[in-house]
């Protein structure tokens, strides 16, 4: 009886211990880990396909740290350069046939439910004010609490496995923090700059209709700030 008694009292112990490590580690820290499994570094680059019921394209984006963004149209051949650039909160687009840049925002419509952000706007931590609705060993959900005018969206609840920090769903969500406006999952984990990360995020609105955005590539590599420039969107092939 005294063996089964000191079992139980050190497996306490070890149990609490265990679940105390867990709690310590922050709802910031939480989702700077669900950013690493998604981002390989602060430059890199990727070549994305956005499949919507109506439309397919490819767009090459590179990534220079958290505020900067390139995103070139390499298909289809018709809206071959129109280019978009996202500086800070600010996105631009070129228009080819105007000949000049257009101010747009983070939130509009880019192809079907993707919006310019969903491929522009990548990293959460930073933009977000997290809190945790629910841990438990089998599931991890944070809010996200937008602390910056004209994100991509002013609120999310991202659902996070707890043992690898993947992100496996999310809802984005009205200025309310109820309303549901897109659904989103993260899926067909492969390789990808040299670690495990979601290939594919495919996209919901509430009435039912669906875009994918699938990673066809993605590598790390030093980007030229001179890439990164109004000026440079003409140019971009």
């Amino acid at each position: 009886m005294e063996k089964l008694l000191t079992l139980f009292i050190a497996y306490s112990i070890v149990f609490s211990a265990s679940a105390n490590a867990t709690d310590s580690v922050s709802a910031e820290e939480l989702l700077r880990a669900a950013d690493a499994v998604r981002n390989p570094a602060e430059n890199y680059r990727m070549q994305i396909q956005v499949v919507t019921a109506n439309s397919d394209q490819e767009f090459e984006v590179l990534l220079k740290g958290p505020e900067k963004t390139l995103v070139v149209v390499k298909k289809p051949s018709r809206d071959i350069g129109r280019n978009m650039l996202m500086l800070e909160r600010d996105f631009y687009a070129y228009i080819p046939n105007l000949k000049r840049s257009m101010r747009l925002s983070l939130a509009q419509k880019l192809a079907g439910e993707v919006a310019n952000g969903d491929i522009a706007r990548t990293r959460w931590a930073g933009d977000y004010t997290p809190s945790i609705e629910k841990q438990t060993t089998e599931e991890l959900v944070l809010f996200l609490d937008g602390k910056k005018q004209g994100l991509t969206y002013s609120k999310m609840r991202l659902w996070i496995d707890p043992k690898t920090h993947r992100p496996i769903h999310a809802e984005f969500l009205g200025l309310d923090g109820k309303t549901v406006l897109k659904r989103a999952w993260y899926e067909e984990y492969k390789t990808l700059a040299g670690a495990e990360r979601p290939s594919v995020l495919r996209i919901e609105d509430t009435a039912g209709k669906k875009s994918t955005i699938r990673v066809l590539s993605m590598e790390t590599k030093e980007l030229s700030e001179s890439l990164f420039s109004v000026s440079y969107l003409e140019k971009a092939r």
